[in-house]
């Protein structure tokens, strides 16, 4: 069944005081929607992702709202240690803000009740453009274009290093990607696995190299999943960005051994074929597990 926003007993736990609007018109917004007429933009057992218009301080804004429900001691638990999953994402996206990043801006955590169950909703900007997953799967890129694509995402991650930060779950399909002009932009849109790493390893000046190749993992899994696997050539590129672009004797031996760290965990990991389609409730692209 799908979890549907909540209407009764709204109450905002955290907003963002910096937007201009208090807690109390976050709290009327939700509860004016008509959820018939939103878009659910993913559907899983225990959440759901909504894009719906809220009229704040009479000003109409198009929004994601993502839930959750409250429905167990331990998300109780969280809950009162803001430990859910709304919170984390807040500190996340906080931290990657900070740092220059571009990523879906939290404006409020909201509790309310839906048919006897307590529902945390976490209120955030609707990024313009697409998912990095629904462009791979979707779009015929030229090779030119796939390449260029494939540096975006080494510069991403290259950026992330020198920030010292990391992403547990940084696949394709939490990455937005935003075309103004001819200019690609990349954002997260999905930000609770985000941290700052607190140390670093001598001779490299940022994360843990592990950390790095769990990410490149988890960004080549997620298109093997729905039988769009990213192409070595193009694993590459992103590799060369990572090393700064540079060439030599140095850079193929890091290559292949970083190539060979991250083709590892992906043979280790096993069948990528994801539970949930990424693409969304009415993408007909996720092969069905056996």
């Amino acid at each position: 069944m799908t979890l549907v926003p909540p209407t009764d007993g709204l109450r905002v736990a955290k907003y963002a005081s910096g937007a201009g609007y208090a807690p109390e018109q976050w709290a009327r917004a939700l509860a004016a929607v008509d959820w018939g007429e939103a878009e659910l933009l993913s559907d899983k057992p225990t959440s759901s992702v909504w894009r719906a218009g809220l009229v704040v301080q009479k000003r109409p804004m198009t929004l994601v709202i993502k839930c959750e429900p409250i429905d167990s001691l331990k998300r109780t638990v969280q809950k009162l240690a803001r430990r859910t999953h709304a919170f984390r994402h807040w500190r996340g996206a906080e931290l990657l803000m900070k740092h220059g990043f571009r990523t879906a801006a939290p404006k409020a955590i909201v509790y309310g009740r839906r048919d006897g169950v307590e529902i945390e909703c976490l209120i955030m900007e609707a990024l313009a453009g697409e998912s990095l997953l629904r462009t791979i799967a979707e779009r015929e890129l030229g090779v030119r274009d796939e390449h260029r694509l494939a540096r975006e995402v080494g510069k991403l991650i290259a950026m992330m290093i020198q920030k010292r930060i990391v992403n547990a779950d940084p696949k394709p399909s939490n990455i937005m990607l935003m075309n103004n002009a001819g200019t690609i932009e990349l954002g997260f849109v999905d930000t609770v696995g985000v941290k700052q790493h607190t140390s670093f390893l001598p001779g490299f000046e940022a994360v843990d190299d592990a950390d790095v190749w769990f990410m490149l993992r988890d960004l080549l899994l997620e298109p093997m999943g729905i039988g769009r696997p990213v192409r070595r050539a193009l694993a590459m590129r992103t590799l060369r960005e990572i090393w700064g672009g540079k060439g030599g004797s140095d850079w193929r031996a890091w290559r292949n051994a970083w190539w060979e760290q991250v083709a590892t965990l992906v043979r280790a990991h096993g069948d990528p074929t994801p539970e949930h389609n990424p693409l969304g409730p009415a993408s007909g692209t996720r092969p069905e597990r056996e």
